[in-house]
């Protein structure tokens, strides 16, 4: 279970499942860079340890999928055991030979950033690869039971991939029935035993799919997927999980956090989660710690966390929870899949979810509270928890299915700034931009993690090409952003115009590309969805003095499902003045939006709007 990933830029930056590196397209089958056949069979035991043996077989089609095998990584925890049989490889025209054992190497796994492990890591490199090369080996694992889980819930996903797919067999085995839900498996046939205590999957004909030359926000958000278990009620898998946590968070607090909590009693609700969620960041540490046992998804008691001063997301989300409950704060543990591209829940089992976090009632309205964050904003939801399912254990132990809902746009970025010209064309510059929302929680992170004289430098950079010196004011940011935060710049801008064919054309510096990229997308056929990160609205009012415009900007409006825009001018005796806004109103715009035809009549509208804002100017003799 994992945290928020925020960018050092001031542009959030998160990345999904399944992220794609402009002709967009399908990849012709003749480029695949392997193919290959898999044949598993898995057995799921009574008590939800598991014992699976796959055999593969690859043949090398291209050079690039020589070094796709260069090397073969295995990683297990060492309570569980993973075994190489049978490897060899076969050269064009020659007899198999099998891998030595020089070739196949254990050692420990490396350890993640955040946390311990107590894993294994085999590696096996075949040598003489080259194209025509055919590969096969199997590889045995057990995979040894989970504290407290009862019942298994197994899931396999087919995504795009630059290996040629020719053959897929798997057959599960298991001492109770099987359940199954699948998604997008057409070209699979599911064949059940009588007592359901076997279920082969088989692919039914060659597959290839990959995609090239999507966007870098491109992602493919339904692929083919199957979930497999031995229950698909909720409470099967989550039962004595939630009883455990409720066990966890009823007992007595530690005494730090009963005095922070006895600290902030008389504030309003708001304020006390406020200061919890500063608490606990100031207090522990976000790091996971498998060392003495896989704990799957079992957390750490209150007084081991004060122990050690750090946790993973169920151990502060327990302990979040408890302090909550003792403030008279309706508060629950609850489970999520965390990340940009989130899958549906199609059976609500213990692989479904990655993350930890609370649902906590707040003056009449549900927060979701992730204590792992480096940064909070009271009562917003995190990008990376929006608008997907969540598992909710109740007091009594009941665990529901919940909504966690797509935040509405606010406010994210305001500027007002005014430009004075010289008779160079340079810009004395002066500004005051209110920011919130994720610019304002990705400047706060970007203060800790780059230090603020950095972060004023990235500041200062984004006002224009050539700056010189600039000067920010502002005051220092937390953890806990408000809902404005407001920074004053001021700086010289040497290359405010551009010098085309001997006129000196003025492009705000608002002006993004963004209706380009969309216009691009739908030319170059591009199939994937894009993520747009967090809704949000940007503001501008921009004041030109120092010289004369050419033109009046005339007014225009786009109002659509997707974006609204807004852009008027206004002259005055000395000065130009523009005002801008653009509301980006969802996260997401599929491609089947994007290919729309009320969505490219928007976007040529907004095309168009903005062309308003580009200007030819005339600079003062005096200035």
């Amino acid at each position: 279970m994992h945290r928020f990933t925020f960018s050092k830029s001031l542009i959030c930056a998160t990345l999904g499942i399944i992220s794609l590196p402009s002709f967009a397209a399908l990849q012709p089958e003749s480029e695949a860079a392997l193919a290959g056949e898999t044949q598993r069979t898995c057995h799921f035991n009574k008590d939800t340890s598991t014992d699976c043996t796959t055999t593969y077989r690859y043949t090398i089609l291209t050079n690039n999928g020589r070094e796709m095998l260069s090397r073969i990584d295995f990683s297990f925890p060492e309570t569980d055991q993973l075994e190489i049989i049978d490897a060899q490889s076969t050269q064009p025209g020659a007899k198999p030979v099998a891998l030595a054992q020089s070739q196949i190497d254990t050692r420990m796994a490396p350890n993640p950033d955040k946390g311990f492990l107590r894993a294994s890591q085999t590696s096996i490199a075949f040598p003489n690869l080259r194209i025509g090369t055919r590969l096969t080996y199997t590889v045995r694992e057990h995979t040894m039971a989970k504290p407290l889980m009862e019942h298994f819930h197994y899931l396999m996903t087919f995504g795009p991939s630059p290996a040629r797919s020719d053959a897929f067999k798997t057959t599960f085995t298991a001492e109770q029935p099987i359940v199954w839900r699948s998604e997008l498996m057409e070209n699979f046939t599911f064949t059940p035993s009588a007592d359901n205590k076997t279920l082969v999957i088989e692919q039914k004909k060659p597959l290839f799919v990959n995609y090239i030359n999507e966007a870098g926000n491109a992602y493919i958000r339904q692929i083919p997927r199957v979930e497999i278990g031995s229950s698909s009620q909720v409470q099967d898998h989550f039962g004595s999980l939630a009883k455990r946590y409720n066990d966890i968070v009823s007992a007595r607090l530690p005494a730090s956090a009963a005095k922070t909590v006895s600290g902030l009693k008389n504030l309003p609700p708001a304020q006390q989660v406020s200061g919890l969620m500063q608490y606990i960041h100031d207090q522990y540490r976000y790091m996971g710690d498998w060392r003495a046992t896989d704990r799957g998804y079992v957390p750490f008691t209150l007084s081991e966390i004060e122990d050690r001063g750090y946790g993973d997301c169920k151990d502060l989300s327990v302990l979040l929870t408890a302090m909550l409950k003792a403030s008279g704060i309706n508060a629950h543990t609850s489970w999520v899949s965390r990340g940009t591209n989130p899958m549906g829940l199609l059976l609500p089992g213990t692989s479904a979810a990655n993350h930890a976090i609370v649902r906590a009632e707040v003056d009449g309205q549900v927060w979701w509270l992730d204590p792992t964050n480096p940064v909070f904003l009271p009562g917003r939801s995190m990008p990376d928890i929006q608008n997907r399912w969540a598992l909710v254990i109740g007091a009594d132990g009941k665990v529901s299915e919940d909504h966690i809902p797509e935040e509405q746009p606010s406010l994210s970025m305001e500027v007002k700034k005014y430009e004075h010209f010289n008779r160079e064309g340079q810009a004395r510059t002066t500004a005051e931009i209110a920011m919130g929302q994720m610019t304002l929680m990705q400047l706060s992170y970007a203060d800790t993690d780059s230090g603020v004289s950095a972060t004023d430098l990235n500041l200062c950079n984004h006002f224009g090409k050539e700056i010189s010196d600039c000067k920010i004011t502002r005051e220092n940011t937390g953890f806990v952003v408000p809902e404005r935060y407001r920074v004053h710049a001021t700086l010289t801008n040497l290359r405010s115009l551009e010098n085309l064919s001997g006129q000196h054309i003025y492009k705000p510096a608002f002006m993004s590309d963004r209706w380009d990229t969309l216009m691009n997308y739908r030319r170059t056929g591009q199939l994937a969805d894009l993520y747009m990160a967090d809704p949000e609205k940007m503001t501008y009012d921009i004041t030109l003095s120092g010289a004369r415009v050419g033109k009046d900007i005339k007014t225009c409006k786009v109002n659509s499902p997707w974006f609204d825009m807004e852009l008027s001018g206004k002259r005055s005796k000395n000065e130009y003045r523009y005002l801008y806004s653009v509301t980006q109103k969802h996260s997401w715009l599929s491609h089947d939006e994007i290919m729309s035809a009320p969505f490219e009549a928007m976007l040529q509208q907004a095309r168009d709007c903005n062309e308003n804002m580009q200007q030819v100017v005339q600079l003062n003799a005096k200035a």
